[in-house]
């Protein structure tokens, strides 16, 4: 009789027990899912301001050492130094716009008049053109009717210039959505250096939730990435294109708002201006006198191996990143965000490949060094 009140008692608690375990799991999962809802929830909410908040970040991770600066400088005053610095951050960024988007308008319209009036002339092919293979041919002859009838060949070909011509306006476009935004990002790394300490230990702290013990290290190399690709690569082709342009405008080059905004393009993918600047040395040797010839191909060849002076000065000899890391993340960054991702896809691949290298060789510093440092 014990046995069976004993057997029926174990039955009971094995059976209570499944029923609490049932219940459990039924409530994990209504949480976790809850949860899920809510982050997605939040993500659609944030979206549309996600590459404004990821450049806002960099923005003031890079800046966080003249912040420092100047706050030391104006006695402590934190506020007061983000102002200064987000009002000359501004500065720099709308005074080359501004120009570029003048220039640019400036070269359309006399370009535009130019054809109204006639007063192209297109310098006709050499001879050896049309032995070229393939191409050689159809390129004389539309080459040759640019020069003999120009006209004829803009009506020729109509619809494939005004197809280009929406495919440039699409770009000019995205371009400036990309420097509305760049302009936006500045205001709000503004805010965050100035009231920034709650978010940098948010931040630290999310990543020793994520990483454990290592997290603060972690966290760490992310800053030192983020503030290492922004002055040697975004910060050197700025300057670089810059000075392109400089040295474009005083030659009198067509378009040459257009052609520096080229140069930093190029310049950020890590490609080089070698193909803009090796079309605006031809055409001044064409055009201009041979004194500004000299000078305009004196300076834009110094304009394309500045990077080589700058980037050692800038970065102590390393490149935070092996160059196919920026490359492949400011393409396709490119591709899939526009002209913001230009910078944000650089960042954020090259910050991925420098917590990927740490977690790899987490008992060997040496190494992840070492796979940073480009000869």
């Amino acid at each position: 009789m014990a046995g069976k009140l004993i057997s029926m008692e174990s039955t009971n608690n094995s059976s209570s027990e499944k029923k609490i375990s049932v219940e459990y799991i039924i409530d994990i999962c209504l949480r976790i899912t809850a949860l899920a809802a809510l982050l997605i929830f939040c993500y659609q909410v944030l979206e549309p301001f996600i590459s404004l908040l990821i450049w806002g970040i960099v923005l003031a991770v890079s800046l966080q050492p003249l912040y420092n600066s100047a706050k030391k400088l104006f006695g402590g005053r934190g506020v007061l130094a983000a102002v200064i610095i987000t009002v000359l951050l501004l500065a720099v960024l709308i005074t080359p716009v501004v120009w570029m988007s003048i220039s640019t308008g400036m070269s359309l319209g006399n370009l535009s008049d130019q054809i109204k009036a006639g007063n192209i002339t297109i310098p006709p092919p050499p001879q050896n053109v049309s032995t070229i293979p393939v191409i050689g041919k159809p390129i004389y002859e539309t080459w040759t009717l640019a020069n003999t009838n120009l006209e004829q060949l803009l009506s020729q070909y109509k619809d494939e210039i005004i197809s280009v011509g929406k495919k440039f306006v699409g770009l000019i476009a995205s371009i400036g959505k990309g420097m509305l935004l760049l302009a936006l990002a500045i205001i709000v790394s503004g805010v965050l250096l100035a009231f920034g300490k709650p978010a940098g230990k948010f931040g630290e702290a999310l990543f020793v939730r994520l990483a454990g013990d290592r997290g603060k290290e972690m966290y760490s190399v992310a800053e030192v990435t983020v503030r290492n690709v922004t002055k040697g690569i975004l910060g050197v082709a700025f300057i670089q294109s810059m000075f392109a342009g400089i040295g474009m405008f005083i030659a009198s080059i067509p378009f040459a708002g257009l052609w520096t905004l080229l140069c930093l393009l190029l310049a950020m993918m890590q490609i080089g201006m070698l193909p803009v600047s090796l079309g605006v040395i031809i055409y001044a040797w064409v055009n201009e006198s041979t004194g500004m010839a000299i000078f305009i191909t004196v300076w834009m060849g110094f304009a394309g191996v500045i990077d080589n002076i700058l980037k050692p000065i800038l970065l102590g000899r390393k490149a935070p990143v092996p160059m196919l890391v920026v490359f492949l993340g400011a393409i396709g960054g490119f591709i899939r965000s526009g002209f913001i991702g230009l910078f944000t896809g650089a960042i954020l691949l090259s910050l991925g490949y420098k917590l990927m290298m740490t977690w790899l060789h987490r008992d060997k510093p040496e190494e992840v060094e070492l796979s940073s440092v480009e000869k």
